[in-house]
């Protein structure tokens, strides 16, 4: 019988291999794209061996489209935090903003990668287009709800502060992806927001 302590080493073990293939696979999809990198290299890269890799995931299939779920729900998280206490829809703006490119200079892989599945034809696997899509729609309504005081009281109309907001952080992160100078990113868009919601 397996003692509960022995339990629990073993799930922490299984969820470090876990994580260890997600990174790994993310750098290498990154640095080689979907196609191009293998499981052997995956399973190298995160110090396991081949065999292992399919114990977690039957297939690159299978990878890709846990590996991108997992990214939809970091990447639309993270937009948001810390702007509860924002008072005006500029500053609303200005720190999702913020918190889009510092993401981007903290892990620029993440942000290649989901742009390489936006970029596939048909938009990827599935469950993946699924995925992103409920995750986006989450995020438009959580901005909807934060929005709503600070963007109400400024007289403007919460639709197209959401759309414009929307549409201004996604072109960013292209932006970003096709290697423009962040800090340049940075007050080109300052100057667009202040413009749009002064």
């Amino acid at each position: 019988m397996i003692r509960p302590q022995e339990r629990r080493l073993r799930e922490k073990q299984k969820e470090e291999c876990y994580r260890a293939i997600l990174q790994a696979a993310l750098r290498l999809f990154a640095a080689k794209g979907l196609q191009d990198a293998t499981m052997e290299e995956i399973a190298q890269a995160a110090g396991l061996g081949k065999g292992t890799i399919y114990y977690y995931f039957n297939s690159k299939e299978a990878l890709i489209e846990e590996l991108l779920c997992s990214l939809a729900d970091q990447y639309f998280r993270n937009l948001l935090e810390g702007i509860e206490g924002s008072e005006s829809p500029l500053a609303l703006a200005e720190k999702i903003i913020a918190n889009l490119l510092g993401h981007y200079e903290r892990q620029p892989e993440l942000f290649h990668v989901i742009q390489m599945i936006i970029a596939t034809p048909g938009g990827g696997p599935p469950r993946v287009r699924h995925v992103f899509a409920t995750k986006h729609r989450e995020w438009l309504n959580r901005l909807r709800e934060r929005a709503q005081g600070p963007v109400e009281a400024a007289g403007l109309s919460l639709e197209s502060f959401v759309d414009f907001v929307a549409t201004h952080a996604h072109g960013l992160l292209f932006w970003a992806i096709a290697g423009r100078d962040i800090q340049k990113l940075r007050e080109e868009s300052g100057r667009v927001l202040r413009a749009f919601l002064k």
